[in-house]
């Protein structure tokens, strides 16, 4: 007999929230256990700042979790509650989970490998509080495409250009399949106990707000969503993935990748089974592109930790970063006077979701316009989207900023001529600025000084031109030195598209 056989083991739960696709899970199962027991802990680093969070509340922010966001994690809790033996605490995990293992009896505990300094934070000191109940935790790499071993370089070599991680890993590495959603023990029935308390916690939440996209959170409600989309919208992703509103424009996938509902390999096979059956096309080659650049911030934490979350980035550049509140909550409450950056603001405040493209130009706004501190955006970003991921979201700011992987370093958007481009109508505008919803284009993209008075809509905050060559002014400064003469740093000469 397996000398495992009888015993009982946990899976502790963060950015995983599925069956399919679990090495740690299949790992436990290895073992052959009596019972699998499943943890999640409602503490930080996801639902509140802890021992070993950065200092984001110290913008004032009272909560970690934006309802929206809340709501999608619970949801994909309760998914897993119903199928399930899940338990849920409340704390910081090296405080709970060590006496919750032992009061349960179980000889090890799996999880899956973070690559963020916080997560590893945590995940350490409740190694160690585990190893002092006599408890190993054992850590998977999970949540990725690929793991370190397959990497076609060294950790520390990674190439600082996205362009080259593509090439190198485009022809070296192989997606391995996903994992089956394995046959749990007999024993490992659900909690009915959990899933009531996270029932009841939903019926607490204040309703999604009526214009946002039906996400609910859940394995099952993100496969769905998966066969859905690679059905017909997916072969036309290239072509809409720029736009602002509406169901199939973008895949809308990220919010179940972002708490592991999805495992980017799993989708990665349905990619290739879509090709398969209708034909690749540039939209399919695309959609694989954004699960690269989702890798790539990943292995970018995994080998510049802490410096990811530094005011210089991973540049190490000294701007003179602002930290000027007012300006910083009229951009957070959609009042700049910039039609598109309010409308952008606006949506992500009501529903914890905006567009990718939206997302970058309302970051160019706040680092090269009102140049402001870009971690104050990036922290508000961590509370109040419903997708939240540490890697993609302080790897994006970073890039946005001019302080990350960019190699031109310093690009920017032009907020009129974006809503022009991609907002052709004013729709999306007029959708989430009612003040001006009695203009049409092009007068709604920027409205004439007496319009926005008899509208009751603010002026704008800065003059995006004036703004914009101060903020070039300085980044030249940072990295070159003072500027003399004629001098052009040819990365100021393009706006981004």
């Amino acid at each position: 007999m397996n000398e495992a056989m009888g015993e009982k083991v946990a899976i502790w739960l963060l950015n995983d929230l599925r069956l399919h696709d679990h090495p740690a899970l299949q790992a436990a199962l290895e073992r052959r256990p009596a019972r699998v027991e499943f943890v999640y802990v409602w503490g930080p680093p996801v639902a509140g700042w802890g021992k070993y969070s950065y200092p984001s509340q110290s913008l004032g922010f009272n909560r970690r979790l934006s309802p929206a966001r809340e709501r999608f994690i619970l949801e994909s809790l309760l998914d897993l509650a119903e199928r399930v033996p899940l338990t849920l605490l409340e704390g910081e995990p090296q405080e709970v989970l060590p006496v919750w293992a032992a009061s349960q009896g179980v000889s090890i505990v799996y999880a899956h490998r973070e690559w963020a300094p916080e997560e590893i934070s945590y995940q350490s000191a409740t190694a160690c509080a585990l190893e002092a109940k006599g408890i190993p935790l054992i850590l998977h790499e999970g949540n990725s495409l690929y793991e370190t071993h397959q990497l076609p370089f060294p950790l520390d070599s990674l190439p600082m250009l996205f362009t080259r991680f593509r090439q190198l890993v485009e022809r070296t590495a192989r997606v391995k399949p996903p994992l089956p959603s394995p046959s749990l023990p007999p024993a490992s029935q659900p909690i009915e106990e959990t899933a009531k308390i996270l029932r009841q916690r939903l019926s607490a939440l204040p309703p999604l707000h009526e214009k946002s996209f039906p996400f609910k959170g859940g394995e099952r409600a993100g496969q769905a969503r998966v066969e859905a989309y690679f059905e017909r919208a997916l072969f036309t992703y290239k072509e809409t993935r720029n736009g602002f509103w509406g169901s199939d424009f973008s895949s809308h996938l990220s919010p179940w990748l972002a708490v592991g509902c999805l495992s980017p390999r799993w989708i990665c096979e349905r990619l290739r089974e879509a090709e398969k059956r209708h034909g690749a096309n540039d939209s399919t080659y695309w959609l694989f592109f954004e699960l690269l650049w989702r890798e790539y911030f990943r292995w970018l934490s995994a080998r510049w930790g802490c410096r990811l979350f530094a005011v210089g980035g991973l540049r190490n550049l000294k701007l003179p970063w602002r930290h000027d509140m007012q300006l910083f909550q009229a951009w957070i409450e959609g009042n700049t006077g910039y039609p598109i950056i309010d409308a952008a603001m606006r949506e992500l405040k009501a529903t914890g979701w905006t567009s990718n493209r939206a997302r970058q130009i309302v970051a160019s706004f706040l680092t090269k316009n009102l140049f402001i501190d870009w971690r104050w955006g990036a922290s508000y970003f961590e509370v109040q989207l419903i997708d939240y991921d540490v890697y993609s979201n302080w790897g994006n700011w970073l890039y946005q900023a001019g302080v990350g992987t960019d190699g031109r370093g310093f690009r920017w958007f032009d907020p009129v001529r974006q809503a022009k481009l991609y907002d052709p109508e004013g729709s999306f505008i007029r959708l989430w600025v009612p003040e001006l919803r009695s203009l049409s284009a092009p007068r709604v993209y920027m409205p004439e000084p007496e319009i926005r008075r008899s509208l009751g809509y603010p002026p704008p905050l800065v003059d995006w031109h004036v703004s914009l060559t101060a903020a070039k002014d300085a980044y030249w400064t940072a990295v070159k030195g003072k500027p003399t003469g004629n001098q052009l740093l040819k990365l100021f000469q393009d706006e981004e598209g």
